[in-house]
């Protein structure tokens, strides 16, 4: 399998919810996903329209050792634990509205987290990608309920010594999780997160708060995918708020286009006056708008 020229990295802590962001992006569950070190190879997930879809595994050696055309997440979850595995490459064929159309020709690069006491390997993978890709943007997660951690620092260091130059674009993911009755607003995270990331010299950082898992159960139900009582009263409760203030979190984003902003807004315009019909295609698209993730899939792609 050819992987096409535009790359784009990830990058995060243990649990900060990276490759739920990109099971988001693809609008799919396809790579495993927990509050400990799931993700143990890197993984490259190739979106085409031309090469049907499959997964190859290749050992230590670069070598392919497995091979199989159906996308299984269980047996991306086996190779992802086994030993005998160093790398996996998924390819997704583009049909349907399982992936939006801008996503074709490009390779999404998840990485472990480098911040893994306890299997040094992840922190070398971790080291050989940014290395590998010295021009090709970054999408670093950080977690709004563990912000300002030493293994951010630690992450967003080695990105620092190995590349200074290279675009980073953060997402503070899990912006859901928050209770806003104590105080702990998006927006005001968001201004945490600015400051923090002032200290590793990102003096001008585009910041998008993210509502990952959301997003991704409302692209499931778009899929027509059967959803699960607890992706069913997840999705009930945030689109609940959504309607109360669709531009809630749109506000607290920082450093993003205005091109992008306007593009937004007149989206969520018509959720604010009422105008689209409840649990409608034109709802969830727009819900999507809100949770953050279109807004953090343009500007990665931007960034290439």
């Amino acid at each position: 399998m050819k992987p096409p020229k535009k790359f784009i990295l990830f990058a995060a802590s243990m649990s900060a919810g990276k490759s739920s962001v990109i099971n988001a992006l693809i609008g799919k569950e396809l790579l495993p996903t927990g509050n400990e070190a799931t993700t143990a190879k890197v993984a490259r997930i190739i979106v085409t329209v031309n090469t049907k879809s499959s997964v190859k595994a290749y050992c230590h050696t670069g070598s392919v050792v497995e091979t199989s055309n159906i996308l299984c997440p269980e047996q991306i979850m086996l190779w992802n634990r086994s030993d005998k595995i160093a790398s996996i490459d998924i390819a997704i064929q583009l049909s349907g509205r399982i992936l939006p159309s801008m996503l074709a020709g490009y390779t999404l690069i998840d990485t472990p987290g480098a911040n893994n006491s306890m299997d040094v390997r992840h922190k070398e993978q971790f080291i050989n990608a940014v290395k590998a890709y010295p021009a090709s943007p970054i999408l670093f997660v950080l977690n709004a309920t563990q912000l300002g951690t030493n293994d951010d620092a630690e992450i967003i260091r080695t990105i620092r010594e190995i590349n200074p130059k290279q675009t980073v674009v953060f997402a503070l993911n899990k912006v859901d999780e928050l209770d806003e009755e104590k105080g702990e607003t998006a927006k005001h995270y968001v201004a945490l997160a600015r400051k923090y990331l002032e200290g590793f010299g990102y003096n001008k950082a585009q910041i998008i708060p993210l509502m990952a898992q959301p997003a991704l159960i409302a692209k499931k139900l778009l899929n027509n995918v059967e959803l699960r009582r607890t992706e069913q009263n997840i999705l009930r409760a945030e689109l609940e708020r959504f309607r109360e203030n669709p531009f809630h979190f749109r506000s607290a984003a920082v450093g993003v286009p205005q091109v992008l902003k306007k593009n937004v807004r007149i989206r969520l315009v018509q959720i604010s006056k009422g105008k689209i019909p409840a649990m409608s295609k034109e709802e969830l698209h727009a819900f999507v708008d809100y949770t953050g993730l279109s807004t953090v899939n343009a500007l990665i792609m931007g960034a290439v």
